[in-house]
């Protein structure tokens, strides 16, 4: 059995990777940790209940973490996702409650309780993360890998030309994980972005005929489905539901490799800017994975076969 911790700032997409992590058998999410990013915080915590609810298999506990950044304000996305990050549903309140403690120090204990095993998925800013590093010097020892939903990849941002929503909300957080001697791989926006792994109409048609959870997908995902039709694109793009994917299944991923890397956290334009040297052209250290492509067609049928009524 393999032991995950999913940092999450839960707005629609985070939802779809969460149940994707809670309906795989084969891993056991162990802890939630929600950090302020795509929604504020309480936003965030609740819809990472609902999620959990949704789920319907066990329930790990929830932890809420920083209300922003380590440095700067806080930016977020409901232009995106909804007021309620969650494609407007007005969706009822979970009848889960938080747990007590705060997500840094879970993420610390969690890892305590499974060293060498643990491994981390981060959906969104990684403020709690970087917080958990720079108070507990051994968390890099043991921490088998983290999995990060961030940076354009090999390709543009999409919050400025160079940056990603999730760097560019908490850049000096992405340097203190690049710094740190943590395994890490990192799947990049450019990854859910390639046509095969994009959720077309016909994917969506696919997806409500699936089950209800596929509907639920799909209706979660609403306002980001508005949003890509202003932008001339028909469906949706799941950047954490990738990221969850790489991590789950190994052999979904058709490109990768390693490469030193960093994060612009100093300048005004390039801010939250993800460096790939994937040329070889410093003599810099390989400090990340970069998983480049998964195979499309596997992972929207790994989507709903998860998502099927059971």
């Amino acid at each position: 059995m393999r032991h995950f911790l999913i940092d999450t700032d839960t707005a629609s997409d985070d939802a779809v990777a969460m149940l994707m992590a809670l309906r795989e058998p084969s891993v056991r999410v162990e802890a939630v940790t929600v950090v302020a990013g795509n929604c504020p915080l309480n936003v965030c915590v609740r819809n990472a209940l609902i999620t959990i609810e949704k789920a319907n298999t066990y329930t790990p506990p929830v932890y809420a973490g920083r209300h922003g950044p380590m440095l700067r304000p806080l930016v977020t996305a409901e232009f995106v996702h909804g007021q309620d990050g969650m494609g407007d549903m007005d969706l009822p309140e979970p009848a889960l409650k938080a747990a007590n403690g705060h997500a840094v120090n879970a993420i610390i204990e969690t890892a305590r309780r499974f060293p060498g095993e643990l491994e981390v998925v981060t959906l969104g800013p990684l403020t709690n993360l970087a917080l958990a590093l720079l108070m507990e010097p051994q968390l890099e020892d043991w921490i088998k890998r983290v999995y990060v939903m961030g940076g354009g990849g090999l390709g543009p941002g999409n919050m400025s030309p160079v940056a990603e929503f999730n760097f560019m909300v908490d850049a000096e957080a992405v340097h203190v994980l690049l710094s740190s001697k943590v395994p890490k791989s990192i799947v990049g926006w450019d990854v859910c972005q390639a046509d095969d792994a994009y959720i077309h109409p016909q994917d969506i048609e696919r997806l409500k005929a699936s089950s209800e959870l596929g509907r639920f997908v799909v209706r979660c995902n609403e306002t980001l489905i508005q949003f890509n039709h202003q932008l001339g694109l028909e469906g949706f793009d799941l950047p954490d539901p990738t990221t969850v994917a790489a991590a789950l299944y190994p052999e979904m991923i058709t490109r990768q490799f390693e490469s030193y890397t960093y994060v612009d956290h100093q300048s005004d334009k390039g801010y939250g800017q993800f460096v790939v040297d994937f040329q070889r052209l410093t003599t810099e250290k390989e400090n990340a994975t970069i998983v480049a492509s998964l195979d499309g067609q596997m992972f929207k049928d790994k989507l709903i076969e998860l998502l099927a009524d059971q």
